[in-house]
């Protein structure tokens, strides 16, 4: 497997991986300030996460930007020299 689609498997890794985090959180703290459904704190949850992608597309960009900066982060698999 060459680099490329092993990035970008990773970036749609860490990108998946904040977005259930984030509807996760959004859907508990819903649910816990304003006591409706835990349905609806799904739903609101889930619109507040499709709201703030932007924001986690450029907070990957970021993340991977950092690693390609540094060159410090292995590609997971690789070996060390």
């Amino acid at each position: 497997m060459h680099a490329a689609p092993r990035r970008h498997l990773s970036y749609a890794s860490l990108v998946m991986l904040l977005a259930v985090d984030l509807l996760a959180l959004a859907s508990l703290l819903v649910d816990q300030w304003f006591a409706i459904g835990r349905g609806w704190s799904w739903v609101l949850g889930a619109a507040l996460t499709l709201a703030l992608l932007p924001g986690l597309l450029w907070l990957a960009d970021r993340v991977f930007a950092a690693a390609r900066s540094t060159r410090n982060i292995p590609i997971a698999g690789g070996t060390f020299p």
